[in-house]
C-alpha cells in the first residue's frame, strides 16, 4: 500500500504558512492605524479660549463657512464674548459665525471676506481686539417737501420755474489756496460754494492740497451745446471709428451727456472735482472726498453699482449739495438719491 502522509504534510504547511502571513498582514494594518489616530489626536486638540494652533501652511485659510472643529468652537466662544456672536456654540462654521466674523473684521480694520486666517486670529486673541460698537440705527430726517432736495435725472426735468437761489463766482467766493478754477467765471450756488470751502480746508488740513473745480452751474444753453459737440463726434466718427446714424449717435450721446434739462448742474448745487492732469478715479482725493464729502452736505451723486437706480454710469469726481441731514443719512444707508426720495412719498 502507498503511503498517504506526505500530501497532506505539504498542504498543512501551506495552511500554516497562509495563516502566519495574514495574521502579519493584520498586525502591520493596526499599527499603521493605531499611528493615525495618535496623529489625529495631536492635531485635533481640545478646545481652549488661546488662539488655536492649525496644522495649515500660512497662505492657507484656516477656517471658513462649512468648518467643523473645535477650533470653531473656540472661535465663537471668543466672538461670543466680545459681543459678535449670539448663536450657539457648537463648532460648525455657519452663517451666523460668518456674520460674527465680517463684522469683527470690519471692526478691526481688516478684510471683511469672512475668511479666519493667521491674521484675523492673532488680532481676535490679541491685545487689539475689543468689544463689538453698536451704531445706532439711521433716524429718517424730519422734512417737508420744500426742504427736500430737488431731483434732476434723465426722467425727472428741471421744473420750467426753476431759477438758482443765489449764483456767485466760485474764485471769489473761494479762497485762492483751496483749489484751482478750471474756468475763469465760472458759478454755483453760495451755500453749496461755503460748503465747498469747509471741505476743501478739511482736505488740506489732512494733507491733500491739490484739487480742481472744473464744473458748477450750467445753463441749458450751455448743457445744449455740449450734447451737440459730443453728438456730432459720433456722426464723425471720431468716438467709433466709423460714423454713425443720427439715430445711433443720439443714443451713443445719451450715454455720457445728460440731456438739456437734465443734468444736476443746472441747479447750481453739483461740482465737478477734477485733479489737474489725472485720472480722477484713481487719485488719493477721490477716495477722500468718497469717504468724508458727507460730512460737509455732499454726496457722490453717481456712485458704482447704482447705474440702474441714477441712470448714469459712476462718476467719482461729481459731487452734489444736498445738506447735512440728508447726506448722512444717505451715507449710512447707502441710498442714492431718487431712493432716498422715495422715503418720503
Amino acid at each position: 500500500m502507498k503511503k498517504r502522509g506526505f500530501p497532506y504534510t505539504i498542504v498543512g504547511i501551506i495552511v500554516t504558512c497562509a495563516l502566519l502571513v495574514a495574521i502579519l498582514i493584520v498586525a502591520l494594518q493596526t499599527r499603521s492605524i493605531r499611528r493615525t489616530y495618535q496623529g489625529e489626536a495631536q492635531i485635533t486638540p481640545a478646545p481652549t479660549l488661546a488662539p488655536p494652533t492649525l496644522f495649515a501652511r500660512p497662505t492657507e485659510v484656516l477656517l471658513r463657512l462649512g468648518s467643523v472643529s473645535p477650533e470653531v468652537k473656540s472661535l465663537q466662544t471668543k466672538l461670543k464674548e466680545l459681543g459678535y456672536y449670539a448663536g450657539d456654540v457648537d463648532g460648525q462654521y455657519g452663517n451666523g459665525t460668518r456674520e460674527a466674523v465680517v463684522l469683527f473684521q470690519q471692526q478691526h480694520d481688516l478684510d471683511a471676506d469672512g475668511l479666519v486666517g493667521e491674521t484675523t486670529l492673532d488680532v481676535l486673541y490679541g491685545p487689539l481686539a475689543h468689544a463689538v460698537v453698536v451704531t445706532p440705527e439711521p433716524v429718517l430726517p424730519q422734512a417737508d417737501q420744500d426742504d427736500l432736495p430737488l431731483l434732476v435725472n434723465r426722467t425727472h426735468f428741471l421744473p420750467d420755474a426753476y431759477a438758482a437761489k443765489k449764483l456767485v463766482v466760485i474764485e471769489d467766493a473761494l479762497p485762492d489756496n483751496l483749489a484751482v478754477i478750471k474756468e475763469a467765471g465760472e458759478r454755483a450756488e453760495k451755500e453749496a460754494v461755503e460748503a465747498l470751502a469747509a471741505m476743501l480746508e478739511a482736505a488740506h488740513a489732512d494733507g491733500l492740497t491739490v484739487w480742481q473745480v472744473s464744473e458748477g452751474y450750467r445753463t441749458l444753453e450751455e448743457q445744449l451745446a455740449l450734447f451737440e459737440a459730443q453728438k456730432q463726434k459720433y456722426l464723425n466718427g471720431e468716438e467709433t471709428g466709423s460714423a454713425l446714424s443720427p439715430v445711433a449717435a443720439e443714443k451713443e450721446t445719451e450715454r455720457q451727456v445728460a440731456r438739456p434739462g437734465t443734468s444736476e448742474h443746472h441747479t447750481g448745487l453739483a461740482f465737478d472735482i477734477t485733479v489737474p492732469g489725472r485720472s480722477f478715479a484713481d487719485t488719493e482725493q477721490s477716495k477722500w472726498l468718497a469717504e468724508n464729502c458727507w460730512e460737509y452736505g455732499f454726496i457722490i451723486r453717481y456712485q458704482n453699482g447704482k447705474e440702474g437706480v441714477t441712470g448714469f454710469s459712476p462718476e467719482p469726481w461729481h459731487i452734489r449739495y444736498v445738506g447735512k441731514q440728508h447726506s448722512l443719512y444717505m451715507e449710512q444707508t447707502g441710498l442714492a438719491l431718487e431712493e432716498y426720495l422715495l422715503l418720503f412719498e
